[in-house]
């Protein structure tokens, strides 16, 4: 399994989408648009003609991936039906410009080849973390998502009588609590193990901290303390 390393130079595991997969993917989103274009076709030829028509029914087909992975959080429809989706190599949520030159790429990726797909294929499979052209241009690659039930994850794990143990959290920033959970998270869906080990150690260091908890309960610990003293501080 590729191990992929994040901002904070901590690394994680995280599962490929394989080749099958994602020509699978491709082929349920074609069909998906040969049905959204025979309708909208059907629909639009008594409302307009000529070029209007044309571009009407081709918007969709041009922008179906792009849209879709931008605003489903990687995944199209296809993507979705065979659990797999778009990320950034640090395992991170691409950014719009990503998913935009994944999209700019995908006429040379696909189609401009006598043989269609060839070029993803071969370039699939050539490149460690099985990126297509697109996506070594955007710094993205495709995994598989395992489906699990993440209960309510980490809406707040400060109770009202929580006893803070460590203070010294009020020295972090949000952004790096938000990092511990994204952690944990990944942890509890069986992507990396290691990297809540490398963050327990850090967030140590850092607070000058020492401890015997194991590092899953510390670092939950550490949000607790996190989420109570900032409720205390502004009265939520």
């Amino acid at each position: 399994m590729p191990k992929f390393v994040t901002n904070q130079n901590i690394e994680i595991d995280l599962e490929l989408g394989s080749l099958g997969d994602r020509i699978l993917a491709f082929i349920i989103d074609f069909v998906i648009l040969i049905v959204v274009m025979i309708t909208l076709n059907a629909s639009l030829a008594y409302m307009f003609s000529g070029e209007w028509a044309i571009l009407l029914i081709y918007i969709p087909a041009m922008f179906y991936s792009f849209a879709f992975e931008y605003f489903g959080g990687g995944q199209t429809p296809g993507k979705r039906a065979m659990n797999i989706k778009v990320v950034k190599l640090d395992g991170t949520t691409p950014t719009i410009g990503s998913y935009l030159l994944r999209w700019l790429f995908r006429i040379i990726d696909l189609w401009l080849y006598p043989i269609v797909f060839a070029p993803a294929v071969i370039s699939i499979i050539a490149t460690k973390n099985g990126q297509r052209i697109g996506d070594l241009v955007a710094g993205t690659t495709v995994i598989k998502v395992r489906k699990v039930e993440v209960a309510q994850a980490f809406k707040s794990v400060a109770k009202d009588d929580h006893q803070v143990t460590f203070s010294q959290v009020k020295s972090l920033t949000d952004d790096q609590i938000e990092l511990i959970k994204k952690a944990l998270k990944m942890r509890k869906e069986g992507f990396s193990a290691d990297g809540v080990t490398v963050l327990s150690q850090k967030i140590k260091e850092k607070l000058n901290i020492e401890s015997e908890l194991p590092d899953v309960k510390f670092l939950y610990t550490i949000i607790a303390d996190y989420e109570y003293l900032a409720n205390q501080t502004f009265g939520t």
